[in-house]
């Protein structure tokens, strides 16, 4: 009896032993497949967080490009706004200069009834120095006019660049969002691929 068994055992023995070693091997072979699957994943998850790094520093780059566009626009609207104040007060001055002129030329013409040869003169040399001063008027006026039209065209350009800074700031806020809620997906996704 003791040789019966002892002989099945050894006829039965090779079957034991390749499923066994059949088990093994396709746990083997799932560990193969699930490092395999957890590689391509970890490489997935490396290439999209190098394109979300990329983006993150352009948007950056463009913030900051974008700030120092800002703060130069400020600075040449504070210059010009004292450059319009300066004209204005130029402008002031020309024409209260002007009307004294015209006064003057008036108490002239009306001061003598025969005008000589002096007066005369005096008249021309005063009418001469209003036109001059009507020029320098106009050309002040002028001036002043060119100094505004840039004030609002610097201050639009301000109110576009601010517009696009903040149209950034909330798209960099939506990315590290986004970046965030992909990094909890991925890490419940590990998890669950080393549980199984």
């Amino acid at each position: 009896m003791k040789k019966h068994l002892f002989l099945i055992l050894l006829i039965l023995f090779p079957f034991f032993a390749s499923a066994q070693s059949s088990n093994f091997n396709s746990h083997i072979q799932q560990a193969r497949n699930m490092n395999m699957q957890m590689q391509r994943q970890n490489q997935q998850w490396a290439s999209e967080r190098s394109r979300a790094d990329q983006q993150w520093f352009m948007q950056t780059m463009m913030n900051r490009q974008s700030m120092s566009k800002i703060q130069l626009t400020e600075k040449k609207i504070a210059k010009e706004e004292k450059n319009k104040k300066k004209l204005e007060e130029k402008n002031a001055k020309l024409n209260s200069e002007l009307e004294q002129q015209k006064k003057q030329l008036e108490t002239l013409e009306h001061s003598d009834k025969n005008l000589n040869e002096d007066t005369q003169k005096s008249i021309e040399k005063a009418k001469q120095k209003i036109a001059k001063s009507e020029e320098k008027l106009t050309q002040s006026k002028g001036e002043l006019e060119t100094s505004s039209k840039k004030i609002d065209d610097l201050k639009n350009e301000n109110t576009i660049l601010l517009t696009k800074k903040s149209e950034l700031e909330k798209k960099e806020q939506e990315e590290k969002a986004r970046k965030q809620s992909q990094e909890d997906i991925n890490k419940a996704l590990l998890q669950n691929l080393k549980t199984n």
